[in-house]
């Protein structure tokens, strides 16, 4: 079993990494010609392959076999965010939240946000680095910076949708762990660090959005977005 994995997203039809894989392959690692590589395809598959010929912009694989593929996950962990000033704890909080497995980041504006725009390509190689590190099965998409509005307006209702929004209140709500139904797709807002307004408190309840506690700690936005991503995984499992 080759220890070194590799991200390519069509590998069954495009026998070849792109030129950022392929440098990390020739250059970094010094992988030679028939040395066995494993590729994820971001969509559930896990593939074994031999390289074939090695070169720093073009490495190309023969002997494609698939080791591992899952069609669809048991569940599905969609995370909103506000983002903070700060990008690099964003960063920070894509590439742990990508670790534990998550289906999708996305970014919005809200009242209290104290930023307006974000990095989304670098984002983006962040959670492909993530991935290869977790060997996780999925890559999530990274959704661009929204409107709040837009975004909430975006999501299609249905039965196996459980939405909800961390909140801070004066009157106790219960607990992530107490609200999680098992095998749902988890749709999860987590607000800017002067937390929503009154006003898109209001606009969630209308909509049937479940508020909810993450303890009597107050975290900060990126802590909150790991420890969602972690406590709807370790429930799971």
């Amino acid at each position: 079993m080759s220890k070194y994995v590799f991200f390519a997203p069509n590998p069954t039809s495009i026998a070849f990494l792109n030129e950022e894989e392929s440098f990390h392959a020739c250059r970094v690692l010094r992988l030679r010609n028939n040395d066995k590589i494993r590729i994820l395809d971001g969509v559930g598959g896990l593939y074994e392959a031999v390289i074939d010929v090695i070169d720093a912009k073009k490495t190309s694989f023969i002997k494609l076999t698939l080791v591992e593929k899952q069609d669809k996950p048991p569940f599905q962990i969609h995370l909103f965010v506000a983002p903070t000033k700060q990008m690099e704890r964003m960063e920070w909080m894509v590439e742990k939240c990508c670790e534990f497995g998550i289906h999708r980041i996305g970014f919005f504006t809200s009242k209290n946000s104290e930023r307006k725009e974000i990095k989304l390509n670098r984002l983006e190689k962040i959670a492909i680095a993530a991935l290869k590190q977790s060997k996780n099965l999925f890559l999530p998409k990274i959704q661009a910076i929204a409107p709040l509005k837009q975004v909430v307006e975006s999501i299609d209702l249905d039965s196996s949708i459980h939405i909800l929004f961390a909140h801070i209140s004066d009157q106790p709500v219960l607990t992530l762990g107490k609200l999680i139904k098992l095998n749902q797709s988890y749709f999860v807002f987590i607000g800017p660090e002067g937390d929503f307004t009154n006003e898109e408190t209001t606009m969630f309840l209308a909509n049937n959005f479940t508020p909810f506690s993450l303890g009597k700690a107050i975290l900060r936005t990126e802590t909150a977005c790991i420890a969602v991503t972690h406590a709807i995984q370790f429930l799971h499992d």
